[in-house]
């Protein structure tokens, strides 16, 4: 009844919605935003390496440094899940496998060049000049371009380059660099071989026979790397050709730079056995006093590393460049006197 006090008459509520009843195989929102986030989360760390490997074809400068600094935590964090191995297997099933054979296998039982007495170089000269070889993962990228600088103007020396960006020993399936070195050493026949691999190899690997050795710390994880380095160093192996193997550079991160010294000490052990390689240490080149990472050195006002704390700076390559240029004008200097 009404009000008489009221002036106007008393109005009911709007009658609520009735409740919609969630249809079969319907989600909340919430938890297919959860789905969402982390199929996006697998996809990047299945394509990590792929992804990593766009970023570091980018040009010098703050985006490809932008660009590698969010995508290899992704990538450490990849290959220690082991989840980018899931690339290969889609690659396995689509028909895109490309495994690399067993090289110490197909090495011959023989070979001709003496094992314990360091090559001699010959007296290059302008009309014949000394063949250099720079091969590689993206490390040596920007050490070689800035090798090829400054060698531009000793005419006795000629240089070719080639890099394979996020490649190494480690994984043959993705980039079969001992085949191809020996491809290489017998179309551009070397006097001299500069080598730097490593910043991708500290990852699980797989022995020739299945054997899976998931970490650098892994039982068995050192001998296979060795054994691998150590028939590189042995395919490459010739009467007049000398082979420099620089060691990776120490890293920012705490952690990377312990896998990254496993590694440099393996191919150091490798090298004490073999007298036509000699083992360069970065670490003097472009480390601190203490041989751990520095961003800068005194006397030289540029960073020395690339935004990452992985890859080296144009400043730091000139400074690696200089000192291989060194050390083969040093070689080249004694085979003068001989």
């Amino acid at each position: 009844m009404l009000d008489p006090t009221r002036s106007e008459p008393y109005r009911s509520a709007p009658p609520r919605p009735p409740l919609r009843r969630r249809r079969r195989g319907e989600q909340p929102a919430g938890q297919l935003l959860v789905v969402m986030l982390a199929a996006l989360v697998l996809a990047a760390l299945v394509n990590a390496d792929a992804m990593v490997e766009r970023a570091e074809r980018k040009p010098l400068g703050s985006s490809r440094d932008r660009s590698l600094y969010l995508w290899h935590p992704v990538q450490d964090v990849a290959h220690i899940t082991q989840l980018h191995r899931l690339r290969a297997l889609g690659d396995l099933l689509v028909g895109d496998d490309d495994r690399g054979g067993d090289l110490v296998a197909a090495l011959p039982s023989d070979t001709s060049a003496s094992t314990d007495v360091r090559p001699e170089l010959r007296s290059p000269t302008v009309d014949d000049p000394l063949r250099l070889y720079i091969g590689g993962d993206s490390v040596v990228r920007d050490a070689g371009e800035s090798f090829l600088r400054l060698a531009a103007e000793d005419k006795r020396l000629r240089t070719a380059l080639h890099y394979e960006i996020a490649t190494g020993l480690s994984r043959p399936d993705a980039f079969d660099w001992p085949s191809t070195l020996v491809g290489d050493a017998a179309a551009l026949e070397p006097e001299i071989a500069l080598l730097m691999f490593g910043g991708n190899d500290a990852q699980g690997i797989v022995g020739p026979d299945g054997e899976v050795f998931p970490q650098v710390d892994s039982p068995g994880w050192r001998d296979e790397y060795g054994r691998r380095v150590g028939a590189v160093m042995d395919s490459l192996q010739a009467d007049d050709r000398l082979i420099f193997w620089i060691g990776q550079p120490p890293m920012r991160d705490a952690g990377f730079d312990r896998r990254i010294a496993v590694i440099n000490e393996v191919v150091i052990a490798e090298a004490a056995e073999r007298a036509w390689v000699t083992f360069v240490d970065a670490a003097e080149i472009v480390g601190g006093a203490d041989g751990g990472y520095v961003d800068r050195l005194p006397g030289i006002d540029e960073d020395l590393r690339q935004g990452d704390g992985i890859h080296l700076s144009r400043a730091g390559a000139d400074l690696l460049a200089e000192h291989l240029l060194r050390l083969i004008h040093e070689e080249l200097a004694t085979a003068a006197e001989a």
